[in-house]
Formats: C-alpha cells, structure tokens, sequence
C-alpha cells in the first residue's frame, strides 16, 4: 500500500542531504533535488522517448529535465506521466530544428562544458525504464514513482561526488543564479578561443553571435512552449527564426566591443595583443561565427566583462533565459501561459511587436502598415537584440507602436500627439539621410522612462534615461553621468505662443535653447551633437567628417514605442487616453466661457460697445470721422 513507512529514514537522509547542497549553492531545495536526479538519470538511464538511446548531450538533459517530477499523492498519476513524456519530446524536436537552423555548429556541446558535462559515449550502467501500463492505479503510480525518482545514489558517507559539485555549479552560474558577472562569464566561455598568456580570450564576433542566436532561440523556444501540439502543428514557423548568415548585421555591437577592449588597453598600457583601426573605419567584410580569428576580432574576459556591464547589461541574461525556458516551460505544470521566472533572474528576450491603432485609418485594401519600419524581421532583428540588451525595460515584453513616420506621415506634430500623456517608457529611433560631405546615414534615438505628461519649457524626466547609437558605425549607448539633469524635453511653439526663445519640439540632454539630441518642430533644424552635461559623450551621428562640427541631421524615418510588459502598456495607453478626455474637456470649458462672456455682453449692452470701440476711438482724431456722413 503505498510508500512502506520503512522509507523514513531515506527521506530523512535525503532531506539532510538537499539542505547540505543548499549551504553551498543558491538553488531552492526542489531545484536541487530535480538537478540530482536529472544528473543520476542522465548517466545512467536510457532514454523514456520511443527511440530509446541514451547519450549526454543538451537534448537529453532537457528530456529528463521535463520528464522530473517530485512524487507525491496529488500528482502522480499515468494521464500526468504519459504528458510529462508527450513534453519531452515536444522539446527533443524543438531543439534539433534549433541546433540545426539557429545554432552555430558546437554550440550545444559547449553549453553542456558549461553546467559541467561532457557529451561522450562512456558506457555506464543501464538502469531499465519500466513505465507503468495504462491500467495501473494512482497508488501504484505513485509507488513506482517514488521508487523511481528516488535520489539515493548521490547520496555517499564520502560525501558529493566531484562530477556532481560540477554540474551544480554549472547549473547555478549558467541559469543566473550566480549574479550578472558569472553569467557574463558563463556566456564568454562559450566562444573561448585560448588562454593567452594566462587570460582567456575570444573572437569578439563570434561572442556577439552566439548571445544574439541564443536570444533568438529562446523566442521560438517560447513559440513552441505556448503552443498546443507542439513543433508538429505548424511545421513551417521555425523558419521566421533563422538568422541571416550575414555576419555584418551585428557588425556595430562588435565594433563597439573592440573599441572598448581598444580603450581599456590604452589605459593599462598594454598594447601588441590586437591591431585595431580606428572608430568608424571598419570594414564589413563577410565572416560567419566559426570563422578562424584573424587576431584583429581577440577580446580578453575582462575587456568583455566591462563593455557588457555598461553598454548592454542585458547580455548577462542570453544564456540563462534560454536555459531556464528549455529546461522548464515544457513542463506540464508550465504549460499554457502560465510560464514565470525565478526571483532574481530577468529575462533576456526579443520584444513582441504590436501597433496603436488609436488613431489610426486602414489602407484602401483594409489593411494597416507593417508593424516597425527599422524591425521588418521581427523574430531575427539584430537591432531589435541590441535594443534589448541595453535596459530592463527594453529585455523583454513588447514595443507597441505608438507613432511612425512611414505610416502617419513625416511629421513632428504627429509624433507629439502620439507622446504627449503617454503614462510609460518610450523608445524614439530616428534614422537619417546620408548628407554628403557632412554625415552618412545612420540609427540612433533615445529612451525614456519617465512618461510624457507635460507640455513644458523645461525638462523633466529621471535617470534611467539614455541616448543611443544603433549604427552603421559601432554602436553606443550614453548613460547620465550626474552632472545635470536635462533629460527630457517637450516644447511645442503652441504652448509658448513663440514668445520663450526656446526650442521647439523635442530634446534630450544640453540645454532648453539648444538640446544634444533636437527633433525640431518642422523637422528642419534638427540636431544631433557628441556631449553635453547630462549624458556620456559620444556621437549619435554616423561617419561625421571630423573636419567640421557639424550636427544637424534630415530625417528619413522616425518611430516611437511604448515599450515594457503588457500590462505597463495598458497602463500608460489608459494613462493617455485620460489625458486626452482631460485636454478635451479643458477646450471645451475655454469655449463655454468664451461663450457665456459673449452673451453677458450682448445681454448688458456692452457688445455693440466694443464692436464699435475703434470707432469712438476714431471720432477724437483730428480730420474727424466720416464714416457716419450721409452719402
């Protein structure tokens, strides 16, 4: 009947067991326990899928990880047994159409170097696998169960097995248990090249790659975890998630990265590990992740380690989102929209796209323009990636369209329209005309946190705003630095009746007469400078002639996102719709009362007064009036 009461003193050991691990790793005791059993399974069982094999390598641990469950009277029944094994090898498939088409080649192999393990054949002793039949009771289930996730082997008087301490520990820093700087790390060892002269070093493109593909990952990941039926239903859809082989596409970030391992080394006073040419003179020339260092692309570990910390921090998140999406939203438990993340761990993914249709009029054919002029390919946009990986706000949830030049026109009143009582983060990216012998074409804009809820001569807005630069030339992002706090500005020449000296429009940064970053109110002043007190410096601008200082730019195409969760979305677009009826009701009363003045006055008499003001004002001219002369 059941478990035998002879059981106790295993649980005891057990649990004994489970708090030892957690003295000495940051995983709960559940995860803990799944991990053990996972890692016992790994080795030594075969396969629950019909093909039956057993190897090590990164499908089998996410089988396993899906297969786990931790007995008990409630949830140990064959329906749930037969659905954990249906997930498994829902996410077997999905991720060998991801190792296939999104991965480089090795990729997965050295994930698994990472928690700890080796793929290899080593032949160790098979345990059989049993499985309960359909006819069995949920009290022999359970049983079975109990017997079957048992953890007892790694349970010794000589204490964990170093294997095991491994695979923990890789466990903990890869899934970002371990802080954002062992993740960083984690996610450098995986495009490692060597050990040169006692530091670790790796090819800068191939590093940028790997994180920007294990982003994509995820998201059909997450695709396929939502879905009923799994990678069956829709055979097609992993396609819209193949990144392009053109290696010049994230070209920008790495140049940004070797400009910074260029700056750290002119600090330190160590030179001769890497010719470097100089900041916007790097060639595009065609070279995929796996392809040999030409000794131009080397970056060390620390060089990494503070580019990402300061110019994309979100980069720390790549490999563990993937890792916690593929070794837990498969999950029956997990299945549906119900998928969270641990406590302490942001997630790294590519914003959904979606438009505000507020406003907006459908097309003759009934249909409306495409969700993002700079996102065609929303699933795979490098762009999109390096937006993401440069703030919290911007790692995951959506960009809701709230303004774009392509479909409502290139104008700047409409873009404020499209802001003004926005009650969220926004996101501005501007691309500009290629003005020969000036400035070339290029991406760049600013994000905010604070909402846009004030017409204002003066700035406003908090610190968590940043300037940016997308490309063609190496990317930057430009955080306050403390010394002011112009971080925000919205002055339409309305609100001043022109009368202030100010700009009009919108600024981020400098000063209100003239901002760093200036959309000009009739887009024909626009300006776009290298510093200012407010933000680091750096340009904004594209291949600048350095010869002249000139900053001014034409606007080719400009859009404007609410971006963060759903539901902050839904908060700040209520937030403007409010704002609006409040905008609206203040018209209204300005009409009211210009009107109820105007029937005072026609009820006392004083209309006709002023109506005929100026011509008692014209009766004590010299020269007399005639206007009242007969004719």
């Amino acid at each position: 009947m059941g478990v035998s009461s002879s059981t106790n003193n295993d649980k005891a050991a057990e649990h004994a067991f489970i708090r030892s691990l957690g003295d000495r790793y940051p995983l709960g005791d559940a995860e803990l326990r799944k991990w053990c059993w996972c890692y016992t399974a790994l080795r030594h069982r075969s396969s629950p899928l019909s093909s039956g094999s057993r190897s090590a390598d990164l499908s089998a641990l996410a089988v396993w990880s899906v297969i786990y469950n931790n007995p008990g009277q409630l949830t140990s029944n064959y329906n749930a047994l037969k659905e954990r094994i249906d997930s498994a090898g829902k996410v077997s498939r999905t991720l060998s159409i991801i190792e296939e088409h999104i991965f480089p080649n090795g990729l997965s192999s050295r994930i698994m170097g990472g928690l700890g393990l080796s793929v290899n054949n080593q032949k160790l002793p098979q345990q059989p696998t049993p499985f309960p039949k359909p006819t069995a009771t949920n009290e022999e289930i359970y049983a079975w169960e109990y017997s079957y996730y048992a953890i007892n082997s790694c349970i010794s008087p000589e204490g964990i097995s170093f294997e095991l301490q491994d695979f923990l520990e890789g466990i903990s820093s890869s899934c970002g248990r371990r802080g954002s700087r062992s993740s960083l790390s984690r996610l450098f060892n995986l495009a490692s090249l060597s050990n040169d002269q006692g530091r670790k070093a790796a090819n800068a493109s191939e590093l940028i790659d790997i994180a920007y593909r294990l982003t994509v990952a995820t998201s059909y990941l997450l695709q396929v975890a939502k879905a009923k039926g799994g990678t069956d239903s829709n055979s097609e859809d992993w396609k819209s998630f193949v990144p392009s082989n053109d290696a010049t596409s994230i070209q920008s970030m790495v140049n940004s990265l070797l400009n910074a391992a260029k700056r750290q080394r002119e600090r330190s006073g160590s030179f001769g590990y890497s010719s470097y040419p100089a900041a916007g003179q790097y060639t595009t020339n065609s070279s995929s992740s796996n392809t040999t260092n030409n000794g131009n692309n080397t970056v060390y570990i620390e060089e990494f380690l503070e580019w990402a910390e300061t110019t994309v921090p979100m980069m720390a998140s790549s490999l563990s989102t993937f890792l916690h999406v593929l070794f837990n939203f498969f999950c029956q438990k997990n299945e549906g929209n119900t998928h969270r993340f641990p406590p302490g761990v942001t997630p790294l993914l590519m914003p959904a796209l979606s438009i505000d249709l507020t406003d907006k009029k459908p097309t003759s054919s009934g249909s409306v323009s495409p969700l993002s002029y700079f996102f065609t390919e929303a699933n795979t946009s490098p762009d999109l990636f390096a937006l993401a990986s440069t703030s919290i706000t911007l790692a995951s949830g959506r960009f809701h369209r709230l303004f774009s030049s392509e479909a409502d026109g290139l104008s700047c009143n409409r873009l404020m329209n499209g802001l003004i009582g926005y009650g969220g983060p926004t996101l501005i990216i501007i691309r500009s005309k290629d003005i020969k012998g000036k400035c070339g074409a290029g991406m760049f804009g600013a994000f905010t946190y604070s909402p846009w809820d004030q017409e204002s001569g003066d700035f406003y807005g908090n610190s968590d705003s940043f300037l940016f630069r997308l490309g063609p030339d190496p990317m930057g992002v430009y955080r306050p630095k403390g010394e002011k706090s112009n971080f925000m500005f919205f002055n339409p020449e309305a609100r001043s009746k022109g009368y202030d000296q100010l700009a009009w429009g919108i600024g981020f940064g400098g000063t209100a007469q003239e901002p760093r970053l200036y959309i000009d109110e009739i887009l024909d002043g626009s300006t776009a400078k290298d510093k200012d007190l407010t933000f680091e410096n750096g340009p904004l601008l594209s291949n600048i002639d350095v010869s002249n200082s000139y900053c001014g730019f034409e606007v080719e195409a400009i859009e404007a996102f609410g971006v963060g969760s759903s539901q902050v979305i839904e908060d700040a677009m209520n937030a403007r719709v409010e704002h609006r009826k409040e905008a609206q009701k203040r018209i209204r009363n300005a009409m009211k009362g210009a009107k109820a003045a105007f029937l005072e006055d026609m009820q006392s008499g004083l209309v006709g007064a002023k109506v005929f003001k100026h011509r008692d004002e014209m009766r004590g001219r010299d020269g007399g009036c005639d206007m009242e002369k007969e004719g």
